[in-house]
């Protein structure tokens, strides 16, 4: 009885992993595919975005205001 769940169980893992296989890539494929279109404007919107989650969370880290910050 006791290797009939065992089997059961990696049965049920293989299947995850079969589905896990699948499910990636095809997700990856979406991303690329919704990005590249991308204008340039949303690209620079994207861009100063990011610079000042960085900035940000660089004030946060230092507890000071960095050079070009604007108070």
């Amino acid at each position: 009885m006791q290797q009939h769940d065992n089997r059961e169980e990696t049965m049920s893992i293989e299947w995850l992993w079969g589905i896990g296989l699948l499910v990636l890539p095809a997700a990856m494929a979406y991303a690329v595919m919704r990005n590249r279109n991308r204008t340039a404007a949303e690209k620079q919107r994207t861009d100063t975005a990011t610079k000042e989650v960085y900035r940000a969370q660089e004030r946060e880290d230092t507890g000071q205001p960095l050079p070009g910050d604007r108070t």
